[in-house]
């Protein structure tokens, strides 16, 4: 868009001052807080022997996918929205790079979380050839297809964003079906084994793993709602409106899109609320990096 040809132009690319700040303040403490805590999930996984299993490999492969948030998207986000709200320039060249890097995380995010669920659907409901399934081919095939795909995506979606936007409803529909029918098999398996518990009583052994899982597979169901929360706004703003609200409400869609991107700096947060394990891992890496401080 050339800013200088008309009035409406430059109005279109301008930000009031004051939403600009916030929300570049905003994003700026979204990236600094996502991208120590993703980290801080990558280190933990790799370096505690109680984290290192197969099915957090794919919470490490996830907080990749929202360190290129963290990173590159909201920083991104906050130039683009200063050029905007100080001199009142749409920054195209830095819009292109946003949807370039969003696209692929988005992507890959949303389908780490497709992952994730599949994988809870078999610790859960096949706990004794979960451990195998994931380490001889599981968690390499779920990899390659999660990150496959996102690339794919961002590819075809970025030169032919108008024409490939049935893409995005195809790419949510089928993820969001995997997660639901990988949840509702969880919670319906649940109730018949509570019933069966009820007549036999289970090994301890057992039963103990079966409420790990049960307590992992929930701390996964909350990611997912807090993922749903922060996009939701975004996805039917995307199917609802489109370019228009960008056009009529670009500061109301700034903040949709910053609602977003700060999904990216809370899962490492869920992580340590619910798993006791990454909670003592996050513990001991922040001694360690105090003590060397």
């Amino acid at each position: 868009m050339n800013i200088t040809t008309s009035a409406s132009a430059i109005e279109d690319c301008s930000l009031p001052l004051a939403h600009g700040i916030a929300i570049m303040m905003t994003n700026s403490l979204a990236a600094m807080v996502g991208t120590f805590g993703n980290i801080l999930v990558c280190i933990a996984v790799l370096t505690s022997p109680h984290l290192r299993r197969c099915s957090n490999f794919l919470l490490v492969s996830l907080a990749i996918a929202d360190l290129i948030v963290t990173m590159v998207c909201e920083p991104l986000v906050v130039a683009i929205v200063g050029k905007r709200a100080l001199i009142h320039d749409c920054a195209s060249n830095l819009e292109l790079a946003y949807v370039v890097s969003s696209n692929l995380s988005c992507a890959a995010s949303i389908m780490h979380l497709a992952a994730i669920s599949v994988d809870r659907f078999l610790a859960v409901i096949y706990p004794l050839r979960h451990g195998r399934i994931m380490k001889n081919y599981g968690l390499k095939t779920m990899l390659i297809v999660v990150w496959g795909v996102a690339i794919i995506f961002a590819s075809f979606r970025v030169p032919f964003l108008k024409e490939t936007s049935y893409l995005v409803f195809v790419l949510f529909v089928v993820s969001f079906g995997l997660i639901i029918v990988s949840y509702v098999s969880i919670v319906i398996f649940l109730v018949k084994e509570k019933k069966r518990k009820q007549k036999l009583r289970a090994r301890p052994s057992v039963e103990v793993n079966s409420k790990i899982e049960r307590r992992v597979a929930g701390t996964l169901a909350i990611v997912i709602g807090v993922f749903t929360v922060c996009w939701l706004p975004m996805i039917v703003v995307f199917f609802s409106a489109g370019k228009s609200l960008v056009k009529m409400h670009g500061t109301a869609y700034m903040w949709i899109r910053s609602l977003a991107l700060s999904n990216s700096a809370m899962n490492f947060i869920i992580y340590s609320a619910r798993i006791r394990d990454f909670r003592d891992a996050y513990a001991l890496i922040c001694r360690k990096i105090l003590h060397c401080a």
